[in-house]
């Protein structure tokens, strides 16, 4: 259920950025925490299934939705290094809505390691990110002389069922895990 304002209106994404960033303003009625395990390593791109879980305040599973996301190249060495196109760091990460029109997309991980602006958002191949998260509904392995190519597929109805996802059980919070099989 979205949160409302005052005036029974749905809060606009700056509104609820700004009860993110004043959590004692934040109803303390549902969230969301995803788990991650990268599995499909490419030379251009990383896969990793996702299941996304929504509770109530009585820490009860109401609802979930899973999917891949798509990100760039792993490289553990680089994956603290601003603009250096791969992985972030495997970790635990809040994802909080936008807070300015300067930014391009609507919701991000805070505190990464290392990097900035990093955001869950649509594409299809490792070059429409930089360290970014594409959510789709499966993946491709393209072979080639290089090696496996991976692409995502149905980034754009993904993603906006994610973010429908976010608004309408988020508003206690988002959490992401990301890992590897091993460590989940």
């Amino acid at each position: 259920m979205p949160i409302l304002n005052s005036d029974g209106k749905k809060l606009s994404i700056f509104e609820l950025a700004r009860m993110y960033n004043e959590p004692e303003r934040l109803p303390n009625t549902t969230r969301v925490e995803i788990n991650t395990k990268r599995f499909k390593f490419g030379y251009n791109a990383t896969i990793s299934s996702y299941i996304a879980t929504a509770y109530n305040s009585s820490s009860e599973k109401i609802d979930s939705i899973q999917g891949y996301f798509l990100e760039p190249k792993t490289d553990p060495e680089l994956a603290t290094t601003i603009n250096s196109d791969t992985a972030i760091q495997p970790g635990k990460y809040q994802i909080i809505p936008r807070w300015s029109d300067k930014q391009k997309y609507k919701w991000y991980l805070k505190d990464v390691d290392g990097r900035t602006g990093i955001a869950i958002h649509g594409g299809r191949h490792g070059n429409h990110t930089t360290g970014c998260l594409i959510p789709g509904t499966g993946y491709n392995v393209h072979k080639n002389e290089k090696g496996d190519s991976l692409t995502i597929n149905d980034a754009a109805n993904k993603r906006d069922e994610l973010f429908e996802f976010f608004e309408n059980y988020g508003n206690g919070g988002i959490k992401i895990d990301i890992g590897y099989p091993e460590e989940l």
